[in-house]
């Protein structure tokens, strides 16, 4: 029987305004760089601001291309090949060609990946309004081998030791501590596949049954130097 379904436009154009209504504005640069100024003594500020310019790229992509999209559909403008991918995509809930040129790597579906951004933006939202976080989610960066060369670095011009001979050595706790290192970063938000951390011993252990993907514990790293790192049987 016939219904009064929506056609494939109608659902993508619902998509397009869902989305836009959810997106936060770009990242304030000139507020950033005068919040977070270029220091000797804190890499950090350089890597917050490199992240900010890139979800800045990645929010106008979006908002660009969903608002030109819902144009092309109403017929106020030409509807091109690249529009015409992007509403394939979205219609299919795969992440859109056009996006992922700019984005982070996502394997996510269309929804999830869009319940990512809004998390990874509200982090750097929080770091913007609130200051250094004291826990870092690991997986809300662009480009994580940045920060942990920025907590390297940090150490390094700290007690005047050539980055070169410095490594991480790891703690681990089952809950974040409350009051910021003396060197090093506290970090959230990794996984283990295939195993999980028993947070009572704090050891790896076997996965519980049909449990591939595992949450990881509270990991502090900790910048040494290479010749001062622990031994102890370890991964």
């Amino acid at each position: 029987g016939g219904g009064d379904g929506k056609s494939a436009d109608e659902l993508v154009v619902d998509m397009a305004k869902d989305i836009l209504n959810k997106l936060p504005a770009n990242f304030d640069m000139e507020v950033a760089e005068k919040r977070f100024p270029v220091l000797y003594s804190e890499s950090m500020n350089t890597v917050v601001c490199q992240e900010m310019v890139r979800f800045n790229k990645l929010l106008s992509c979006v908002r660009t291309s969903l608002q030109n999209l819902q144009k092309a559909i109403k017929g106020l403008v030409v509807m091109s090949s690249d529009l015409e991918e992007l509403a394939k995509n979205m219609f299919d809930n795969q992440l859109p060609v056009m996006w992922a040129k700019v984005s982070y790597p996502s394997l996510k579906p269309l929804s999830s990946y869009v319940a990512e951004l809004l998390d990874r933006l509200a982090f750097f939202q929080s770091w913007m309004d609130d200051g250094q976080p004291l826990v870092f989610q690991m997986p809300s960066f662009f480009f994580v081998q940045a920060f942990m060369t920025g907590c390297m670095q940090n150490f390094a011009r700290k007690y005047t030791i050539p980055i070169d001979t410095i490594d991480f050595d790891f703690e681990f706790f089952a809950v974040a501590p409350d009051k910021k290192p003396e060197d090093g970063v506290i970090t959230t938000g990794l996984f283990l596949e295939g195993a999980r951390m028993d947070t009572d011993v704090m050891m790896m252990a076997e996965s519980h049954p049909k449990t591939l993907f595992a949450p990881m514990c509270v990991i502090l790293l900790v910048p040494s130097k290479v010749s001062e790192l622990k031994e102890y049987p370890n991964y």
